[in-house]
């Protein structure tokens, strides 16, 4: 008989787990974090703060540019999350097709027998995201009026992209990494 952990709890346990990784992945590498989310952060405000009207062009050269860049950023996120040890062991179970199958196949049954605790890893993460957008949007209502609507907009929105897009990113990498491993 296999035995299956409760879900709430131990998704509760992975979930703190998972926060403890991000911030060490965070703090191996805060100027690459920093440095990759500045892109999308930076052209958001522009195309948020920009008074006159923005040629189609512009905006879908702006657009083009950031989804390449967002691209990049998976891949530096990635990067940024997996240890070296940690790249060892994924090489080490992909380097072969037998190898990689049975790695997904280990990976298909773990969500199999554990679809409950990933349901509830998904739930936490969605609610902490959510809570930490919230936290973003009322700093920016204490820091600009309500007559400063396009600047709080784009504050609000080079936040997100600075802070939640790479700890989200960072995030899933490592609810990820326990599945694969």
């Amino acid at each position: 008989m296999v035995l299956v952990p409760a879900g709430f709890t131990t998704a509760w346990q992975n979930s703190g787990d998972f926060w403890i990784e991000t911030g060490i992945a965070v703090w191996r590498h805060p100027l690459l974090v920093l440095v990759c989310a500045m892109v999308p952060a930076a052209a958001r405000a522009y195309l948020l703060l920009e008074t006159g009207p923005i040629p189609a062009w512009r905006v879908a050269l702006v657009e083009a540019l950031l989804t390449v860049w967002r691209i990049l950023l998976c891949v530096a996120m990635v990067w940024i999350a997996v240890t070296p040890a940690k790249w060892q062991s994924t090489r080490m179970l992909f380097s072969g097709n037998e190898m990689a199958q049975a790695a997904l196949g280990r990976m298909g049954t773990y969500l199999g027998n554990h679809l409950h605790v990933v349901l509830w890893e998904l739930a936490f993460f969605a609610a902490a995201f959510l809570l930490l957008n919230y936290l973003l949007v009322l700093a920016s209502r204490r820091l600009f009026r309500s007559d400063e609507g396009n600047r709080r907009k784009a504050f609000v929105s080079v936040l997100r992209n600075l802070v939640l897009v790479p700890l989200a990113l960072i995030y899933l990498v490592e609810l990820l990494a326990l599945k694969v491993y």
